[in-house]
């Protein structure tokens, strides 16, 4: 089975918007729905790591300055 290929940041962010359009904008079978949501939930962990990396690389550079 290959490898998913992790999204960067703005590709993520991206995808969502479109998944949030779709939902908004057209009837979707509740199957599909539900894919759509675990899609989702991926997407913003992937979101929301990247985030809190960028952070603690921010700070681990400030308190380097610091020094």
């Amino acid at each position: 089975m290959a490898k998913k290929k992790q999204l960067g940041y703005e590709e993520s962010l991206q995808k969502l918007e479109e998944i949030l359009n779709k939902v908004e904008h057209e009837e979707i079978p509740i199957d599909q729905l539900t894919e759509l949501v675990n899609e989702s939930m991926e997407l913003l962990k992937n979101c929301k790591s990247m985030l809190k990396g960028t952070e603690k690389r921010v700070e681990d550079a400030f308190n380097e300055m610091e020094d």
